[in-house]
């Protein structure tokens, strides 16, 4: 009999620990659990298309942003000349061509406007308005019967006076704003 009083001594301690400690820690658990609870909440079916439509969209907004500068980069004086310039044009001609081929250029990329924000796409409308002038103001510096070479020449010199070309300036805003909402 000494011997279970004994045994009890040492046992019944022991248990009321491992069942006070069991206890602590069952209440910390079950606080921490609820206390992340309200962090992770349930995803409705709106929040998932959101986030389905999202990820749907990224890829879109990339290449809408690419097609933008590339075109930015079609309408700069040295590509535009590169791309429109042939033996046997007058100045004329390469007047008309370049015009043409910016507004082509921009009518071809207008849907491209729903993926950058409003005032991105101004800059690039603003863009393409300046090109459009400073074509037309190298063609008053010439006679429309000159060749094209030396139209070339004038809208080359005339637009290596700029301290930015109204492409450049797009393209930064078109960047920023890149950098800015998808990153």
């Amino acid at each position: 009999m000494n011997q279970v009083v004994e045994t009890l001594k040492y046992l019944l301690p022991s248990l009321v620990v491992s069942i006070t400690a069991y206890t602590l820690i069952r209440m910390f658990l079950d606080d921490i659990k609820n206390k992340q609870q309200p962090a992770v909440k349930e995803n409705t079916v709106s929040d998932l298309l959101k986030i389905e439509t999202q990820k749907n969209l990224l890829p879109l907004k990339l290449q809408a942003y690419e097609r933008i500068v590339l075109y930015l980069e079609r309408i700069n004086p040295e590509s535009l000349i590169m791309r429109n310039h042939r033996i046997g044009m007058t100045a004329l001609d390469i007047q008309r061509e370049l015009l043409k081929n910016i507004r082509e250029e921009f009518e071809h990329n207008l849907s491209q406007q729903i993926y950058v924000e409003p005032a991105s796409w101004e800059t690039v409308k603003f863009a393409k308005e300046e090109m459009i002038k400073l074509v037309k103001f190298a063609g008053s510096q010439v006679e429309p019967s000159a060749s094209a070479l030396a139209y070339s020449e004038t809208f080359l010199k005339i637009t290596n006076q700029l301290q930015t070309i109204p492409t450049q300036i797009a393209i930064e805003k078109l960047r920023d704003e890149m950098k800015h909402r998808l990153y």
